[in-house]
């Protein structure tokens, strides 16, 4: 089936129209898998929505993923992804203990640290960091081009302090959920389920 786009507005058929055309063509193609990929917090919704559309009510050659699911899938076909997956409280035990062995360095979020919540909003921070791949120089950038006068540049600075000693715990030890993609996107021409 060729790549094809489905436009409209909020309400006007084209979840419905997708569904209808999976069910269509599982039922034609039953010895072949289909995966349908929705967002995570949609996938029992999608799976039951699908469910009732079916005419045998049951889709046993369609899955329902996110893309986390998926890459989980495709690790454990290929092997990939042997890494544990770091969730948000390992993430936040994992400051903690980076804030406690650099906290000479923390000029201004030093005192922080120990406040509640403190180190849940830097791991915020920090997953959005990796999340859209700021890297380090381009924290420089930001940092020199805030100047050195300004509070920003000290900020910046401390959580760089934080970011690097983090990423260097994290090295070949685990991976973080926004890295998973990037996993999944090394394994993907590995992966006999995501031919044709």
């Amino acid at each position: 089936m060729p790549l094809q786009f489905i436009f409209g507005p909020s309400g006007s058929g084209k979840s419905y129209h997708l569904y209808h055309q999976i069910i269509d063509e599982s039922r034609l193609h039953q010895e072949q898998n289909y995966i349908v990929l929705v967002p995570e917090q949609f996938t029992m919704q999608t799976q039951k929505d699908l469910v009732n559309m079916h005419p045998c009510h049951g889709i046993m050659n369609i899955d329902v993923l996110s893309f986390v699911r998926l890459s989980y899938r495709v690790f454990e076909e290929t092997g990939g992804g042997t890494l544990p997956v770091l969730d948000d409280e390992g993430k936040n035990l994992i400051l903690r203990k980076i804030a406690g062995d650099y906290e000479g360095e923390l000029k201004v979020l030093g005192g922080n640290m120990k406040k509640l919540g403190y180190i849940s909003e830097v791991k915020s921070v920090i997953s959005e960091f990796a999340q859209y791949d700021i890297t380090e120089e381009e924290l420089e950038r930001v940092m020199e081009t805030a100047g050195e006068e300004s509070r920003l540049y000290y900020k910046l600075k401390d959580i760089q302090v934080l970011y690097r000693g983090f990423m260097e715990y994290l090295e070949k030890k685990y991976i973080t959920k926004e890295e998973l993609l990037d996993v999944l996107s090394q394994m993907v021409c590995k992966s006999d389920m995501l031919k044709n």
